[in-house]
């Protein structure tokens, strides 16, 4: 997991430049900033409708962004005061299939630059009931609003795909470089096309907001170096929120496309099955494994067994937790620095909650920081169980903030 996703990059009319991580949007809050902090005052609860259904959140400078069914919303880190709320009205949230909402993935608005501005991004679909002889549609739509103000900078209709129609769960902005945004979209075949469930992935230019390109039956989940990794899949397969992908007909090939073009540029055939997480730093989890996003292939001495969770620090070390280790990997050359093994009499074996400007946050169950570039330990600390972390404030899982204080 990363707090932001994508790198920079530029271009004269939208960068898609992602911001740094402690980057104030707008004036700054009462927070202060901590780089890295490591004591957090007590949880503050952003003051959101609870009725109705959370999609995400991020955290940018003294903000944290909450991604819902009925749109975005900024909170003050240090109050939890709403600062502004965007709207986003639609028609519908389902194709009109499923009738359930059963999407239980945590989708949070992707930052970038935009000029002097810096936008959050979402995706989403809308239902539209046909009358006469049009057919009911389900749509898929990007939208940028300014992280300063809330204001909607823009909002893009995506073209539908071929012989494909929208699925229930909602779109995700998988990340963005280079100015382009990785937008991915399930679907369901139509009859004529085959049985199972699908994807398709735009590539879309931030300055633009038109299509660079699409791709039928890729599904992608990270996107770093260049490269926009996912899953291609064939007839028969099918996707569960928390389970990825599986295939009972053609197996699953795991994928790495230009984010320039889409053209292919490795590709790992065979799997029967595909979960994929991204990490940053150049690398990405997939079925217990860390990739090198650049090549896909497994990084060296790190063995996950029956689980894995990696955490980028955004600076240079990506630490990963397995079934009875940790290791501390270096991005820029893959090879591990150090690791913490179970079976060691000497260490408690901590579990890792985040990473951020060279320190690990865990607990054993005391909580504790270690160096991320040696595994040592650094400090205890008292605060919450973490979830997003950055200069300014950590978040848990329920969406509490905890506002960093030394």
């Amino acid at each position: 997991m990363s707090v932001l996703a994508g790198c920079s990059g530029g271009s004269s009319e939208g960068s898609g430049k992602v911001p740094e991580a402690g980057q104030a949007a707008g004036p700054a809050a009462r927070a202060k900033a901590f780089d890295p902090p490591l004591k957090f005052g007590e949880g503050v609860k952003p003051e959101y409708d609870e009725d109705v259904k959370t999609r995400g959140f991020a955290l940018l400078g003294p903000r944290a962004y909450i991604r819902t069914d009925a749109g975005l919303d900024a909170y003050d880190v240090a109050t939890g005061k709403k600062i502004w709320s965007s709207a986003l009205v639609r028609e519908g949230r389902y194709t009109g299939t499923a009738g359930e909402d059963l999407d239980d993935r945590q989708i949070p608005p992707v930052f970038v630059e935009q000029g002097d501005r810096t936008v959050a991004l979402y995706a989403y679909s809308d239902h539209t009931k046909g009358t006469g002889t049009a057919v009911d549609r389900t749509d898929v739509y990007l939208r940028a609003v300014d992280a300063d103000s809330g204001k909607v900078s823009w909002t893009t209709q995506l073209p539908a795909a071929t012989g494909m129609g929208v699925g229930d769960m909602e779109p995700v902005v998988v990340g963005a470089q280079d100015g382009t945004v990785i937008v991915m979209a399930l679907t369901s075949l139509e009859e004529s096309s085959g049985d199972g469930e699908s994807a398709v992935t735009y590539a879309v230019d931030v300055g633009t907001q038109r299509v660079k390109w699409q791709e039928q039956g890729f599904a992608a989940s990270a996107v770093d170096s260049g490269i926009v990794a996912g899953a291609q899949v064939g007839d028969g397969a099918g996707f569960q929120s928390l389970l990825g992908w599986s295939a009972d007909e053609d197996p699953l090939t795991l994928t790495g496309r230009s984010v320039t073009d889409g053209s292919v540029s490795w590709k790992d055939e065979g799997s029967r099955g595909l979960v994929m997480d991204p990490v940053g730093g150049g690398l990405f989890v997939s079925n217990f494994a860390l990739h090198d996003i650049r090549t896909g292939k497994p990084a060296a001495g790190v063995d996950g067994g029956d689980m894995l969770s990696c955490y980028y620090d955004q600076q240079s070390v990506v630490v990963c937790e397995g079934d009875d280790y940790v290791w501390g990997v270096e991005a820029s050359s893959r090879k591990v620095l150090w690791e913490i093994s179970g079976e060691n009499p000497a260490r408690k074996l901590p579990s890792i909650e985040g990473a951020l400007h060279g320190v690990v946050y865990g607990s054993t169950p005391d909580r504790v920081i270690l160096d991320a570039k040696t595994g040592k330990d650094k400090t205890t600390f008292t605060g919450p169980s973490l979830y997003l972390v950055n200069e300014y404030a950590a978040m848990d899982i329920d969406m509490v903030t905890y506002p960093a204080t030394g």
